[in-house]
């Protein structure tokens, strides 16, 4: 049995006539006919049943149109897989990613991703989450690196790793003697009242981590005294180790070994003290070639 003989089959199933089937898939009728006539043999059950020049299908008939149309669409949804494929030899992937990911965690995957498609430009879109998000609804990006949560829902997406944030405090700060130990325990909401009146370095307006630090410092029950505002973690980090003030940074900082000796850092155990990034996609959009670079980013998930 071939795929054409389901086709016979459904075509005179939809138009209850032999003739008219034949007409339709572009055959004449005497070799539909004896192709169905055969495809009975090999089966050993009767599909239709012949009345002049209408035919009706059996019960078995009825089965084997309904398995037979999901056979035909997995056949198109594998064919499309199949050209998604070859468009791998040949294009273009945009990504929307925040530059601090970029070089704390993208470099390998690309690494990896040119070497089994070495036919696509990557071009990167510098951009925070919720311009990232943007981006991937308006269409101008293929894939976007997103830290939960996604404000649209219909946005699909592969979790990639979870990370701590961290309070950033300069050690010759005398506040520090007010804080948990950081290497016994986690700085909690509680803990966080003693920074009331320090001066803080904050981020931008808009980003997510600037809401979250707002949230925390109004649960310590004070608003913070912004010094500084800094739209980059690592500018922050640095800041905050030149004793300029407090602040938040994440744990990804010691992937790219900015981690400094002047600088206390202690966990953070709050709502949002964990955050995830994560890989967006619209499953309407994913190309063969967006579609492989998630499969990169997963492989390169499992190894670690």
């Amino acid at each position: 049995m071939q795929l054409r003989d389901i086709q016979y089959v459904l075509a005179a199933a939809d138009e209850g006539s032999f003739s008219k089937a034949a007409r339709k898939v572009h055959v004449s009728q005497p070799a539909l006919s004896q192709l169905i006539q055969r495809l009975e043999d090999e089966l050993g059950v009767k599909l239709f049943i012949r009345k002049s020049s209408q035919v009706a299908l059996t019960s078995a008939g009825e089965v084997f149109c309904e398995d037979g149309r999901e056979i035909l669409r997995k056949s198109q949804e594998l064919l499309g897989k199949m050209r998604d494929f070859q468009t791998l030899k040949k294009g273009e992937l945009t990504i929307a990613i925040a530059p601090f990911y970029q070089k704390c965690y993208l470099a390998g995957v690309l690494e990896e991703y040119q070497k089994r498609c070495s036919g696509i430009r990557v071009k990167l879109v510098d951009a925070f989450s919720r311009e990232s998000e943007k981006l991937l609804i308006q269409g101008q990006v293929d894939l976007a690196f997103v830290i939960l949560p996604y404000e649209n829902q219909g946005i699909k997406y592969e979790p990639i790793f979870d990370e701590h944030i961290y309070l950033a405090v300069p050690k010759q700060f005398p506040v520090n003697q007010k804080l948990p130990d950081p290497a016994k325990g986690c700085c909690t909401i509680k803990d966080l009242r003693v920074l009331d009146g320090q001066p803080f370095i904050m981020y931008a307006k808009g980003r997510r981590m600037f809401k979250t630090s707002m949230d925390w410092c109004a649960d310590a029950g004070f608003a913070p005294r912004v010094a500084f505002e800094s739209n980059s973690c690592e500018n922050l980090n640095a800041m905050v180790a030149r004793g300029m003030g407090v602040g938040f940074v994440p744990a990804s900082i010691d992937w790219i070994g900015v981690r400094s000796d002047r600088v206390a850092y202690y966990p953070v155990e709050a709502e949002g003290g964990v955050r995830t990034l994560t890989i967006g996609y619209l499953e309407k959009n994913r190309s063969g070639a967006a579609r492989e670079f998630i499969q990169v980013v997963l492989d390169a998930k499992r190894l670690k």
